[in-house]
């Protein structure tokens, strides 16, 4: 099978946008950066965002959260609780910076 048959009908051939607002770009070029820079592994985070979506899931289904929860909106806050574990900001800078980033997307 060549390649170009493999990604027949996906996302990738018809070249879709695969952030839906530019903060969530953002918040995952943040993440790569953080990877790339040595200040957590791709698994450390993605293990924090497993945690995150395990704990909404949780929540939802005791009635704690809306079912509107978007799979960035968890991507987010497992950057943020990465930034905070690794101590390379504060929680207070965090809520700033992310307010920032979602007003301006």
């Amino acid at each position: 099978m060549k390649p170009q048959e493999l990604l027949a009908g996906t996302r990738f051939e018809r070249e879709e946008q695969v952030f839906g607002a530019p903060w969530e770009a953002r918040a995952f070029a943040i993440a790569r950066r953080m990877t790339e820079a040595g200040i957590c592994t791709w698994d450390e985070f993605r293990a924090c965002l497993i945690e995150e979506i395990g704990a909404a899931d949780r929540a939802r289904i005791s009635g704690g959260t809306p079912a509107a929860d978007v799979y960035y909106t968890h991507f987010l806050g497992a950057l943020e609780k990465t930034l905070a574990k690794k101590g390379i900001v504060d929680a207070s800078a965090i809520e700033a910076k992310m307010r920032e980033i979602v007003e301006s997307g």
